[in-house]
């Protein structure tokens, strides 16, 4: 039979385990459970995006990601943009930021939407939508452990009458997971580290003074490389101190604002200028 001492340096131990146990709360079983993302500032966790679609060049060319999450927590989503035309030069963003309880929250909500599922899921397409020329609505999550890509033609424009059951609840399963995402976040305007500018082909001579001229040494008439996708475009990757230049004058132009060379006034360009999000390092590479 243990000493009274030794019972009692029993009960302590075991007292001293328990309160260590209750102590570490709740976060502790939700470390436990949480799950993996990656955590750098410039690697996407979950991203929205949209584009294709009977629609003009130039939208595609500028289309920007409806939302977009990163490592530590950054989110970067379209900002306001008055509805009148010409549009602004240069669309705004808006970068706010999100706990790793919030971050947790949406992906927990993206596995039980079945989204983190290994193997593709048929969201229909087309045909069976019923639908022609519609955009395709992308959604990528980096979680897990796995990087999955669904798309989804033309999601919520229309049902048709060929999808099946299976079909309709994972279309009905991402369409609610994006409708819930934050939207109305509050944050400061984002400034690009980079921009890429896309050039079509020269336009008829402006009209006098109603051309902007470049503020930058490249030359609109050959700099860049063929646009991915972009046909007759070639595009130009502004970054470093550039970017500013190019920004202040982006602020006295719209979208249909024609561009001179310095001292070549009789041939303008058409833009068409997107700001670059953290992960893109340049314009996009150009498909064979």
């Amino acid at each position: 039979m243990p000493s009274l001492s030794t019972a009692m340096r029993i009960v302590l131990l075991t007292s001293a385990f328990l309160i260590a146990g209750f102590s570490q709360g709740p976060g502790a079983a939700t470390a436990r459970v949480a799950i993996t993302h990656p955590t750098a500032p410039g690697k996407v966790v979950l991203r929205v995006s949209s584009g294709g679609g009977f629609v003009a060049l130039q939208t595609n060319l500028r289309a920007l990601p409806s939302f977009t999450l990163y490592g530590d927590g950054t989110v970067i989503v379209p900002g306001a943009v008055q509805q009148i035309f010409p549009g602004p030069a240069i669309d705004p963003l808006v970068r706010s930021r999100l706990s790793e309880r919030q971050v947790q929250a949406l992906l927990k909500r993206a596995r039980q939407s079945g989204l983190l599922a290994r193997g593709a899921i048929d969201y229909g397409d087309m045909g069976s939508v019923g639908v022609s020329d519609g955009p395709t609505t992308t959604l990528i999550v980096n979680a897990g452990g796995r990087r999955v890509n669904r798309q989804a033609y033309a999601l919520g424009i229309g049902a048709g009458g060929y999808l099946s059951a299976r079909q309709v609840r994972a279309r009905q399963a991402l369409a609610r997971f994006i409708a819930a995402l934050p939207s109305k976040l509050s944050g400061a305007r984002y400034t690009p580290h980079a921009i890429a500018v896309y050039v079509a082909q020269p336009a008829a001579p402006a009209p006098a003074g109603a051309g902007l001229v470049w503020p930058l040494r490249s030359d609109l008439a050959t700099a860049g490389k063929p646009a991915a996708n972009g046909l007759a475009y070639r595009c130009i990757t502004v970054g470093g101190r550039d970017v500013k230049t190019l920004l202040a004058r982006l602020r006295t132009a719209n979208e249909q604002s024609r561009w001179a060379v310095r001292g070549r006034a009789n041939r303008t360009y058409q833009l068409v200028v997107r700001p670059l999000l953290p992960d893109e390092p340049g314009c996009p590479v150009a498909t064979p």
